[in-house]
């Protein structure tokens, strides 16, 4: 993730949040877990909020391009009965829920790292 989407993720936040968060909250890697997509935007967690009913900050791109843009949406309320386990998706999310997919369908294009020649 870039620092200045960073910092946007960050700024979502209200700066009078008790449970501060750092940069270091803030996942390194955006990965799409939308199973079913309605048109060509992925989403990925970029944050996530503490707290009972706090959300999730999500970052969002389109195909082939890199993230630039983050919204805080609320959780998905579906549980899975069996073991009470929740599902890691936003609210409204199109598709299964988490515990019913596999490997993330589509991870958000790299930055660009800079890598040492070779000597």
């Amino acid at each position: 993730m870039s620092e200045e989407l960073a910092r946007t993720v960050l700024s979502l936040v209200p700066a009078d949040d008790p449970c501060a968060y750092t940069r270091e909250d803030v996942f390194a890697t955006l990965v799409c877990t939308i199973e079913a997509h309605g048109g060509p935007v992925h989403y990925g967690a970029a944050l996530n909020l503490r707290g009972p009913d706090a959300g999730t900050v999500w970052a969002l791109w389109r195909e082939g391009e890199t993230a630039r843009a983050a919204i805080e949406i609320p959780d998905c309320p579906a549980v899975r009965a069996e073991d009470d386990d929740a599902c890691s998706e936003f609210a409204g999310h199109p598709g299964g829920h988490s515990w019913t997919l596999g490997d993330p369908p589509q991870p958000a294009e790299p930055f660009p790292l800079p890598r040492p020649l070779p000597l």
